[in-house]
């Protein structure tokens, strides 16, 4: 009897030693996690694209590339909508804007519930007489649906709304009491100082 207690006893203090060891508990399933290498994020240069490849929506991502201008550049006020601008547009637009928008600037003049005082600052006033939109391109309202505004008050919704659905904000926008872009008149040309030849 007691030669069968003493491998017992040893087994229970190696059990027993096993319980208390934090590498007991990984094992044997995260050998692979022990032996692989690590890396880290952002510690080694990203490999190029190969060439000929190009950005497509699939399945898993239904967005392709799309470039990003800061709104105020030439090139996002140079963006144009790729949609005709139509009743089923403008009504998808304000279904979008219903959702999207007047919690902050409510139906354009009047502003929304967020705007109150003691929650988000400084909301502008879209349409009326107050309003931005007559200063702001599509473009740049596009940019600013899609990329958040430059305070980075307003978030971007480019990730909750398709190409269709942010453009059909815009061409809802330009049907609001003082909606419409005007652009700023082209500055005057200079004149050539005296004497120079023509």
């Amino acid at each position: 009897m007691r030669k069968f207690r003493v491998p017992v006893a040893m087994a229970l203090m190696v059990v027993a030693g096993l319980a208390g060891s934090t590498a007991a508990f990984g094992l044997p399933w995260d050998v692979d996690m022990v032996d692989g290498a690590t890396v880290k994020a952002y510690e080694q240069l990203m490999r190029p694209l190969p060439l000929g490849v190009v950005s497509h929506p699939s399945v898993e991502s239904p967005k392709s590339y799309q470039p990003v201008y800061p709104q105020t550049s030439p090139e996002a006020s140079a963006i144009v909508s790729p949609y005709d601008d139509s009743p089923e547009l403008r009504a998808e637009g304000v279904k979008m804007y219903g959702i999207y928008c007047t919690p902050c600037h409510g139906d354009g003049v009047k502003l929304g519930p967020l705007s109150l005082p003691g929650r988000v600052p400084i909301i502008p006033a879209l349409s009326g007489s107050a309003g931005r939109l007559p200063t702001l391109s599509d473009g740049r309202v596009y940019m600013t649906i899609r990329e958040g505004s430059p305070s980075k008050i307003m978030p971007p919704y480019g990730y909750a709304m398709t190409d269709r659905e942010q453009w059909s904000i815009v061409h809802y926008l330009r049907t609001l009491d003082n909606g419409a872009y005007k652009p700023p008149a082209p500055a005057p040309a200079e004149a050539p100082p005296a004497g120079t030849p023509q």
